[in-house]
């Protein structure tokens, strides 16, 4: 009996993480919250592939960064997804502000992290690491501070 119970148990915990969907969404419009800072657009073209975009602006810089990510739920968790990526970014920077020196940023960013869509409301929190590589100038102090919080508002 026990192992007709934990047979059972084991095909539908597989059934299951087969079947799902990576998210339960197609697009979502937040903020991110961290190193590069804010407003986030992600759209899913396909079930386990998606685009986001993030528009960091301050008074010391503004960067605009594209991203392919692919996005699998955890084992056993409909609500929880892995999410790895990669993209580019193009933006400009001030290293001096008395004098207002620009220099451009242009690079490829990498990101691996977690996001949890809250079940039964409109909301997806994504927790990331997402490093950066500047080929324009030598501003890559990302390595340690790529780390982002992102709540977005799921639109469908």
């Amino acid at each position: 009996m026990k192992h007709t119970k934990l047979f059972i148990t084991v095909f539908s915990i597989t059934l299951l993480t087969t079947t799902l969907n990576a998210q339960n969404y197609n697009t979502a419009l937040g903020v991110r919250l961290g190193y590069d800072s804010g407003l986030t657009l992600k759209h899913f073209f396909a079930p386990e592939n998606a685009a986001e975009f993030i528009l960091s602006i301050s008074p010391r810089y503004f960067q605009l960064t594209g991203m392919y990510e692919y996005q699998q739920p955890v084992p056993g968790s409909f609500d929880l997804s892995w999410v790895v990526g990669i993209g580019g970014h193009l933006g400009g920077i001030h290293h001096d502000k008395d004098k207002y020196k620009s220099n451009l940023l242009l690079g490829v960013d990498l990101m691996a992290g977690l996001e949890y869509s809250i079940a039964r409301t409109p909301y997806a929190v994504a927790l990331d690491w997402k490093p950066s590589f500047n080929f324009t100038n030598s501003y890559n102090d990302y390595w340690l501070n790529g780390f982002a919080l992102s709540v977005r508002y799921t639109l469908y």
